[in-house]
């Protein structure tokens, strides 16, 4: 029984010593190769930075990786047992190897081969060339946060291996959130606003109002006789909130799978819903723009994705809940 609490102990022990050893690397290659991204923090914290476009995204898809490490921490805590624990069993294997051969020059060069064995030095290799990925790409603010998290899940998976599977899935998600409305406005600018621009427009025709557009500019006069002529571009189409929502998802099917037909109809049902609020949200601020002004517009379009969206999502999430059976066990 002593053995037993002794050896719970160390491994305890050893353990906390490695987490502690991950945070002060991690903080030193932070100073040392992204002191841009401390520099620039106050600023990405403030209520300008975070509430402009794009920007509310990105944290609040990192807030809920958090959050979600957070409840998952047994099973995080878990993984890092069990990566110990096969590499323990490797070293042992190794070391059986090597004695059952020893006092022959055969043992000696298998114990050598054994012993620089490509499959122990995997998670090492794998992680500094995720460090060396992380600083190694291009500078960018609005990647700052993502280089240093992947540079840290470097380390993590240096000293943790097979134990970094639920990080290296969060920051990978992470990394999809900030990447998909860049990559939208990068190679598929005119593309994707044109999917807002042209139904938005011949709704709003339809409905007798007389907007005309010029490739991504919409022209109007207001009911007040103000001339207003607005640019929506690939942004007000709404590929943040698309990348969120793809996040949202990809969380909320590691939390509570559904079976893959369902995820299919679910996910494309996510998808169609995401475009209509931003869709809805266009008609919205087109309307508030030709009765009350292009002041109006601008004062709408600054807070009416915070409404919109949380309210989408509240019911696709409901949706979800009741095909995963997580509300009053039934399943639909």
């Amino acid at each position: 029984m002593r053995m037993k609490n002794s050896k719970l102990n160390f491994a305890f022990c050893s353990l906390n010593f490695k987490l502690t050893l991950w945070l002060i690397i991690s903080l030193a290659l932070s100073l040392i190769f992204f002191r841009q991204f401390w520099s620039s923090l106050p600023t990405m914290l403030s209520p300008g930075w975070v509430f402009g476009q794009y920007h509310a995204a990105p944290w609040g898809v990192l807030a809920l990786c958090l959050i979600f490490l957070r409840l998952k921490r047994k099973d995080v805590l878990e993984g890092l047992k069990v990566g110990k624990l096969e590499g323990s069993k490797v070293g042992k294997l190794e070391g059986l190897k090597v004695g059952r051969l020893e006092g022959s020059k055969v043992g000696r060069f298998q114990g050598w081969k054994n012993f620089i064995n490509l499959q122990t030095f995997k998670p090492v290799l794998l992680g500094v060339a995720v460090v060396a990925a992380a600083v190694l790409m291009p500078s960018s603010q609005d990647y700052l946060v993502f280089q240093v998290l992947l540079a840290s899940l470097g380390v993590f998976v240096i000293l943790f291996g097979r134990g970094a599977k639920i990080p290296s899935i969060l920051v990978a998600i992470y990394g999809f959130a900030i990447s998909f409305p860049l990559a939208i406005q990068r190679f598929a600018e005119n593309a994707y606003s044109q999917t807002a621009i042209v139904p938005v427009v011949g709704l709003m025709n339809i409905l007798g109002y007389p907007l005309q557009n010029q490739g991504q500019w919409v022209h109007f006069t207001s009911s007040g006789g103000e001339p207003i002529s607005v640019v929506i571009t690939s942004g007000c189409a709404g590929p943040a909130t698309m990348g969120v929502f793809i996040a949202l998802f990809a969380l909320m099917m590691l939390d509570m799978p559904v079976p893959p037909k369902k995820a299919v109809w679910l996910f494309l049902f996510g998808v169609v819903g995401t475009w209509f609020q931003s869709f809805i949200r266009l008609i919205i601020l087109m309307l508030v723009g030709y009765h009350w002004g292009e002041a109006a517009l601008w004062t709408a379009h600054s807070w009416t994705i915070y409404i919109l969206f949380p309210l989408w999502y509240l019911l696709f999430a409901y949706i979800y809940f009741r095909q995963a059976g997580r509300l009053g066990g039934l399943k639909v």
